[in-house]
């Protein structure tokens, strides 16, 4: 890992903004993919050392989430009846079960319907590929609960993200619990939209129940389908999103980078539109990886992929680090 922090030195220009070569961008870019690669294998084994770092520090987490974003049952806007019993519940249990949560974001309520939420029945839930997740409600606060399944590195990943996020002001949830024996995380509930469903209900094909069986889908390789996804969301964006919010979520991109994160799953899935403010919050972090000790040049290439992902996502032209210092150049050098 030293060495390979030496080489991104010998690689990064000694003149201030000065311009980075193709040839050089390319060899870089190597670097910093072996640089991922080795950071992932010391992640690995050095996961279960990380876990007891957190797990020593829980009062500080939770005291954080305390200060941040959290939604009272109060105002899910159950009705009267199912208000009541979940208040009696609450009063009885620690924790109490509101929602299953499905693939594609929909709840299998407990309590009936619940405002700015999609709500399905159980012959409609479509099992999780992955995580299984739950809406509780947790000391008269809603909360997410997240069981990683045992999976220590995405555990750690979304805590520590969380975590340092929380502290930068970025738009994220709160942490509210954590079960370090169990793995198993509640953050806040974002009350709002997945920017994918909105996406959706305007027509675009992005639901995984209304792909998985859909012809136009099933004969794509997983990139070209992804891309499709895409276009397909890009084809009604303008009917869920202004200008101003796609700004908005660019600062936030910005703020992440800013504090040395790559969150690694730019997608509409994991962007809510909160429903108050209207503003970009950003969910899901299992991907999200800390590189603030890497080199700034090196680190740039990750946070330009990023930038490409969300301008592919957004259909927009925000700056890469690379094109800024060509435009740079080319004032310097007409």
């Amino acid at each position: 890992m030293r060495k390979f922090r030496k080489a991104g030195k010998i690689l990064i220009p000694l003149k201030r903004n000065a311009f980075i070569f193709p040839g050089v961008m390319k060899v870089l870019a190597v670097y910093v993919m072996l640089y991922r690669k080795v950071t992932t294998l010391k992640q690995i084994y050095n996961v279960d050392k990380e876990i007891r770092y957190w797990k020593s520090n829980k009062k500080e987490l939770l005291e954080l989430g305390k200060r941040r974003y959290r939604l009272r049952i109060e105002d899910l806007g159950l009705s009267q009846e199912k208000f009541k019993l979940l208040r009696k519940l609450q009063q009885q249990s620690h924790e109490v079960v509101i929602a299953e949560v499905d693939q594609d974001g929909f709840l299998l309520s407990n309590f009936g319907p619940i405002r700015n939420a999609p709500i399905i029945s159980k012959k409609q839930f479509l099992a999780r590929k992955k995580f299984n997740i739950k809406v509780v409600a947790l000391n008269g606060y809603v909360g997410v609960k997240k069981d990683y399944k045992g999976n220590k590195v995405a555990f750690v990943n979304e805590i520590k993200a969380l975590y340092n996020l929380g502290l930068a002001g970025c738009n994220v949830p709160a942490i509210m619990d954590i079960d370090f024996d169990s793995l198993t995380l509640t953050f806040s509930y974002i009350f709002g939209s997945v920017l994918r469903e909105e996406l959706a209900k305007k027509g675009a094909i992005l639901r995984d129940r209304d792909i998985d069986n859909n012809p136009d889908y099933t004969h794509l390789t997983p990139e070209k389908r992804w891309l499709k996804r895409i276009q397909e969301g890009k084809r009604v964006l303008s009917d869920v999103v202004n200008l101003e919010f796609i700004e908005d979520l660019f600062i936030e991109l910005k703020k992440v980078h800013a504090s040395g994160f790559i969150l690694g799953d730019i997608k509409y899935g994991n962007i809510i539109i909160e429903k108050i403010s209207g503003k970009p919050y950003l969910i899901d972090f299992e991907h999200t990886k800390d590189y603030s000790k890497l080199g700034k040049k090196s680190f740039g290439v990750l946070c330009d992929q990023e930038i490409e992902r969300l301008n592919l996502h957004f259909d927009t032209e925000k700056l890469t680090t690379k094109e800024y210092e060509k435009k740079l150049k080319a004032k310097i050098d007409p």
